[in-house]
């Protein structure tokens, strides 16, 4: 090494430092405080979530999440259709293409042809197999359904996609 080199300061401990913190077990070494920048950014992004949350009103909430969990649980059970009207009094149709996806089989028709539409309105952003799935729910819709109202609708959605 030139002498150059060993006057440059070091951005790592020297041998002598380490060997120092290893006859001191006892001794934490004081966590080094995040840089001013990455601090920022970190306080951005937490003021960032917290916006978001505070615009989606009660859909932002933990609360939202518990309840979409609870519908999801109670999927294919006798529970459903009542987890499924508690959960659209109090937080309307979700957003979530899975849990439009569930209320699929909801046995309320009025809100079977909303699930529709919502999906409808996400299927160009939804990837290919999701896109395909819904389109197999369209077509045993249109051809099983009892009313013709959503019979109709489902094949309307069917020749847009």
């Amino acid at each position: 090494m030139t002498a150059r080199e060993d006057d440059e300061p070091r951005d790592r401990p020297s041998w002598r430092d380490i060997d120092r913190r290893r006859e001191r077990p006892g001794e934490k070494s004081a966590r080094a405080p995040r840089p001013a920048r990455k601090q920022a950014e970190w306080v951005r992004k937490m003021a960032l979530r917290q916006a978001e949350a505070l615009f989606k009103g009660k859909k932002g909430r933990p609360e939202y999440q518990t309840a979409l969990k609870g519908l999801e649980a109670a999927y294919g059970t006798k529970k459903f259709p009542a987890e499924g009207r508690k959960f659209l009094e109090e937080y309307g149709l979700p957003d979530e293409w899975g849990a439009l996806n569930l209320l699929l089989d909801y046995p309320e028709p009025e809100v079977v042809l909303q699930a529709m539409e919502a999906m409808a309105r996400q299927a160009a952003s939804r990837s290919r197999v999701e896109r395909q799935g819904f389109q197999g729910r369209l077509k045993i819709w249109a051809l099983t359904s009892d009313d013709p109202a959503m019979r109709q609708r489902a094949e309307e959605i069917l020749e847009k996609l």
